[in-house]
């Protein structure tokens, strides 16, 4: 992939991002190409920190409870 064709926020957002640049170039080309891609529909530069920043969030641990009532379970009261 040819860097100097890199939009201008894209390019930025990356300048302030390094752990979102470094997973970028870890990327295949067509995975480079598709996030190039959805970076050119971008609007603002909130969205582009976003969508830049979306390339290093983990998973988010799943929460879920097998049962809720253990929330409420603790000593009890008298």
């Amino acid at each position: 992939m040819d860097y100097n064709t890199l939009p201008v926020g894209l390019g930025l957002a990356f300048a302030n991002n390094r752990a979102a640049m470094d997973r970028f170039s870890g990327m295949s080309d067509d995975e480079k190409k598709e996030f190039v891609e959805r970076s050119r529909g971008v609007m603002s530069r909130k969205e582009m920190d976003s969508l830049v920043g979306s390339l290093t969030e983990e998973e988010k641990p799943d929460l879920h409870l097998e049962d809720v009532n253990q929330i409420f379970k603790g000593p009890g009261i008298g």
